[in-house]
């Protein structure tokens, strides 16, 4: 008996209870099982479906109920049948899937590669394009903003103590005046002396300035750290300290600067985290550098102590080196640049030695 059972072909028509999802009748129905599911009240035919939309509903022990993904939603078909219950889900290979069949998980992952990768595009290309085209149409004044949030994270990150001996403030405004008059730079320029074992320098979004107080304790010469200076200048007139902060915060930054959020997290704990972690672009660096001997030599001074400088600060191996590399890589294509804009000085140091020694002791 059981090995008849077992032979027997599973059934192609049944009966059941059809809910068409509009009212809530109880419509006796046969089904049919060929290419499809079929639904039919007396003769006509209710609906049609195919066994890929199939899935199953919760329904009372003993009984099977079905939907469609393409039916009404509410539409239900109830098989009481155990047999002709088998024989239905024998057919519908998703009917306790989510309804992604297995060609659609291929396709589902392709897609997703595809966006993971053009993602990928953005933010390597599509994004730093964006902030090349950006940044020029940002008012001066709305990069001040910029700054101002940023210089909350440059207090965490290095302290809150400012340098501020009157002499040595004295002595950095005067080398300061002289470096932007020569430079062209119109808009205001802030430069802040922090009490820092990190030998670096950097300058952030409308024209604010830092130095870490170790890298005037290294620099030999008032002209090593004018070079230095004049770099970070170069930066700000060439705006890449905002440029890196759209490119870095991408479309975080993008969408706090459309909302308005241009102090708040979403235009400044990426973009300004960036800008303290990440290196500018080897363009942005050789501009600023070309910009740094540039003004030197309008004011018959020699670029090359930047140049030396730089390179007695890469042969020693510390965390204040790793710092100032992160920011500011050194290549010899860098050092081969500045090498050849040297030239003869022809006037005297741009601060005097009393007035070099001051600024060497700002920090007290």
């Amino acid at each position: 008996m059981s090995g008849v059972e077992a032979n027997t072909p599973s059934p192609s028509a049944g009966a059941g209870v059809y809910f068409d999802g509009a009212s809530a009748r109880r419509r006796q129905v046969s089904i049919k099982l060929g290419n499809h599911l079929e639904i039919l009240e007396g003769d006509r035919l209710v609906d049609i479906w195919p066994y890929a939309d199939i899935r199953r509903a919760d329904a009372a022990p003993g009984a099977l109920r079905l939907r469609s993904v393409a039916a009404r939603e509410l539409a239900r078909l109830e098989i009481t049948d155990e047999g002709f219950a088998k024989a239905i889900v024998a057919r519908c290979r998703l009917i306790d899937g989510d309804g992604v069949s297995r060609g659609g998980v291929t396709t589902i992952i392709a897609w997703s590669l595809a966006a993971a990768v053009s993602l990928a595009l953005i933010a390597i290309y599509g994004v730093p394009l964006a902030a090349d085209r950006i940044t020029p149409f940002i008012p001066y004044s709305l990069e001040q903003r910029f700054g101002e949030a940023t210089a909350n994270q440059v207090r965490i990150a290095f302290g809150k103590r400012i340098c501020s001996n009157s002499q040595g403030l004295a002595a950095l405004d005067k080398l300061t005046s002289k470096l932007t008059s020569a430079g062209g730079l119109a808009e205001p320029i802030q430069v802040t002396v922090l009490d820092s074992r990190i030998p670096n320098a950097f300058a952030l979004p409308g024209g604010r300035v830092y130095l870490l107080s170790a890298i005037l304790d290294k620099a030999d010469n008032s002209d090593e750290l004018a070079g230095i200076l004049a770099h970070e200048l170069g930066h700000v007139a060439h705006r890449d300290g905002l440029r890196e902060m759209i490119s870095s915060g991408g479309t975080a930054f993008l969408i706090g600067l459309l909302f308005g959020d241009v102090a708040g997290s979403g235009a400044v704990v990426f973009g300004g985290r960036a800008l303290l972690t990440s290196a500018y672009s080897r363009s942005a660096e050789a501009g600023a550098d070309a910009f740094a001997a540039k003004v030197l030599k309008r004011l018959g001074r020699s670029p090359a102590p930047l140049g030396e400088f730089l390179l007695r600060l890469t042969g020693k191996e510390n965390e204040g080196v790793v710092a100032l590399l992160a920011s500011h890589p050194l290549t010899q294509d860098r050092l081969a640049a500045l090498k050849a804009a040297d030239a003869p000085v022809s006037a005297p140091p741009l601060i005097d030695d009393k007035e070099w020694r001051a600024l060497k002791g700002v920090c007290g």
